[in-house]
């Protein structure tokens, strides 16, 4: 028996078809313009046309670590072309070990008895529709765009501040390290460290209570529980990095994020232990030699292999929470580049993009660190003693760096067509991290507070930044004798002027910390 299509989805088939240009025959080419779930089935709607042995259509199921369809003949549904396009329904086995929530698809036909790929290849792209849970943003309603790294704590202060947005790190190595919590997933039962994930309810519930959004940001460190996680192109290269580019090129390192990504998705969805709305996949990836460690590959490789550890876990978290936003992470490097396996971030927010838009567009988002250059360099509206001749900031598309005041560049390349959500909507853009120094040269708390009351009017007068999370809530003494006393407190809790401007920020001019700048009031600057 035939299956049938939903009206809803023949409707937004007609419209990608108008939208996209014709597709060649003479080519023998297949596009495949819409991979869907509609109820239990995964629906794939494809145009043109190709040769055949026998006439017929086959759609096949691709796992993320699998490259091609090879020998196989396991193909999942049969279609045949109609004056309408080309047709596939095929079960989406939802939580078995069939699951097909992570499979890419691609059309093929049957030639000397091998099935040869006739299409592009897609992922599902709406894998919300399976979401039993759809949790609802605190601040986005009132537009508050506060926000910080928090430290639990400290967590009272977070409506003291008048803060919306809390954030908060998760390493994997930290959960996959002893047991006491199974969770079952696609038929398979993982465990996960009981203290870690007790930890994180207390975390989750003392955010919320406070009123606060929670950012959460993945990271994937080595640990003995976390080895299969681990990219291999990064063991053995003798490098030593503090978090690592997650394994989704082996089954049972792309099962196990799935996992583990589903576990937080759904433990956190809004019920009884609270709501995580954001989730950051990474630490400013494209400073892979520290922060998302791949091995030396081209920037090409590292972004497309990038863009399939984010889908993992973009189909996981949407699948169990419609709402939450998932968002990648570059640092505040634009077009500079240190060598080696650290990349622009334009490189690798380019090529992430030209991946996601072959495989099929998703509500992605940014999210990026615009930091002062140095970051020891608080006063960010100066040059730096020293880097004048370096011209590393200006208000091109070209600039090396990314700081508070330049940071239209980023949210202005999101404008163009290619970057545009489905619905032809500026992405979701956030900055997950930010802060500035009340130590170090030519820096002091006044300094400090100025730099925090200036670069966030820059933030709330951007429309295209959604919030900010400040780093930190305190000072941290490793990162201090480095020169980077970012914290709103000191290390033991006292509050700086910066404290005082931040739960200010919003609610005064705050026109006394202007001559910092070198004005006498904000407005002179634009701003409010």
């Amino acid at each position: 028996m035939k299956k049938k299509w939903g009206l809803s989805l023949l409707i937004a088939f007609v419209a990608v078809m108008i939208l996209q240009l014709p597709v060649s025959a003479a080519n023998s080419t297949v596009q495949i313009q819409l991979c869907y779930i509609e109820g239990d089935q995964v629906k794939v709607a494809a145009s043109g046309s190709a040769a055949g042995d026998d006439g017929q259509y086959y759609l096949f199921a691709l796992k993320p670590y699998e490259s091609e369809v090879g020998l196989r003949q396991d193909y999942c549904a049969v279609g045949t072309a109609t004056a309408n396009g080309i047709y596939f329904s095929t079960a989406l086995n939802l939580d078995t070990a069939a699951s097909q929530l992570y499979s890419r698809f691609v059309v093929t036909v049957k030639s000397g008895g091998r099935f040869v790929p006739v299409s592009n290849e897609m992922y599902i792209l709406n894998p919300e529709a399976v979401a039993t849970k759809a949790t609802v943003s605190i601040s986005e309603a009132t537009g508050n765009k506060k926000g910080i790294t928090a430290y639990w704590p400290y967590a009272n202060l977070l409506s003291d501040l008048g803060v919306g947005y809390a954030g908060t790190t998760v390493d994997t190595a930290n959960f996959f390290n002893g047991g006491g919590i199974n969770f079952t997933y696609n038929g398979k039962v993982y465990a996960f460290n009981a203290v870690a994930v007790k930890e994180l309810d207390t975390i989750v519930s003392l955010y919320n209570a406070q009123n606060a959004d929670i950012c959460m940001i993945v990271v994937n460190s080595l640990s003995a529980g976390t080895a299969d996680m681990v990219h291999p192109g990064a063991m053995g290269t003798g490098k030593n990095p503090h978090y690592y580019s997650v394994n989704v090129t082996t089954q049972a390192g792309e099962e196990k994020f799935a996992a583990f990504m589903s576990f937080l998705a759904n433990r956190y969805n809004g019920g009884k232990l609270g709501s995580v709305q954001s989730y950051v996949i990474g630490n400013e990836v494209n400073s892979s030699d520290s922060w998302h460690y791949a091995g030396e590959v081209p920037v090409s490789l590292f972004a497309a292999d990038y863009a399939t550890q984010f889908r993992v876990a973009y189909n996981a978290i949407k699948s169990h929470n419609s709402t939450a936003n998932v968002y990648i992470c570059t640092d505040q490097r634009w077009t500079h580049s240190d060598g080696g396996s650290s990349y622009c971030g334009r490189d690798v927010i380019d090529g992430f993009n030209a991946e996601i838009l072959r495989t099929g567009n998703i509500d992605w988002g940014l999210s990026f660190h615009p930091y002062a250059v140095p970051l020891t360099h608080s006063s960010f509206w100066t040059t730096a003693p020293g880097y004048g001749a370096l011209k590393l900031v200006d208000n091109t598309v070209n600039t090396k760096m990314i700081t508070p005041l330049n940071m239209n560049v980023v949210t202005n390349y999101f404008q163009q067509p290619q970057y545009l959500t489905r619905t032809g909507a500026v992405r979701n853009i956030i900055i997950s991290e930010l802060g500035f120094s009340s130590s170090g040269a030519g820096n002091d708390m006044n300094i400090q507070a100025a730099a925090i009351a200036y670069s966030y009017k820059l933030i709330a007068a951007n429309p295209y930044i959604k919030m900010v999370l400040y780093s930190a809530m305190l000072d941290i003494p490793e990162e201090v004798q480095q020169g980077l006393a970012n914290g709103l407190l000191t290390s033991t809790g006292a509050p700086k002027p910066a404290y005082y401007v931040y739960q200010m920020v919003d609610r005064d001019s705050l026109n006394q910390y202007a001559p910092f700048v070198g004005v006498s009031s904000w407005s002179q600057l634009g701003l409010q």
